[in-house]
């Protein structure tokens, strides 16, 4: 029995050795967010606004470039703060003044609301030092799920160099773009709505 223990406490001590052999992630030289540039005051219904679709290479921390042969590369020294796709869903939920007679919340606050934003991120990329953005936008009713309107909307920013800095910056403003884009093509369809 006291064998057992000891052997138990040597290979504890054996195997938290190991632990320290893999390498430490790097961090990043700099985060970047994806942000609310306008402010409406108006939204006259209760939106849920969903977290954006989109392919995995897109959705996560990485940006990613496009390279002349159309391969896609994650751009080194520079992340995203969180997921892209959820700034994108807080930048089009922050968006909306919170004074407005309705409100833009995410589906986690469990808020019953006639009506929805569904996204999906098609293009979220540098192109050499332009930044591309696209997302298709869909406005939906929530009891019916029926389709009410549906758009895509799309943005290009020029980078002042062809620094990783200038470059995520430029990203950074057309992602914040098309989000604004998003926001304003579901005021203008709540605001036809009963």
């Amino acid at each position: 029995m006291k064998t057992s223990i000891i052997l138990a406490g040597l290979s504890a001590v054996a195997l938290s050795g190991c632990v320290s052999v893999l390498p430490e992630p790097e961090a990043p030289d700099a985060l970047y967010t994806i942000s609310a540039q306008t402010r409406f005051d108006d939204l006259p219904h209760t939106l849920i606004v969903r977290e954006p679709e989109a392919p995995v290479i897109l959705a996560g921390q990485a940006l990613v470039s496009e390279g002349v042969d159309g391969e896609l590369r994650l751009i080194p020294g520079v992340e995203w703060s969180g997921p892209a796709t959820r700034q994108i869903q807080y930048s089009i939920i922050d968006s909306f003044a919170p004074e407005a007679p309705g409100h833009a919340v995410p589906p986690e606050l469990g808020v019953l609301a006639a009506y929805e934003l569904a996204t999906r991120v098609s293009d979220l990329r540098l192109r050499g030092d332009t930044a591309l953005c696209g997302i298709v936008v869909s406005v939906i009713a929530s009891n019916r799920r029926e389709l009410i309107a549906r758009t895509y909307v799309s943005a290009e920013e020029a980078a002042t160099s062809s620094s990783a800095k200038d470059r995520a910056m430029a990203l950074s403003d057309a992602a914040s773009d098309c989000a604004a884009q998003a926001s304003q093509f579901a005021l203008e369809t709540l605001q036809t709505l009963p």
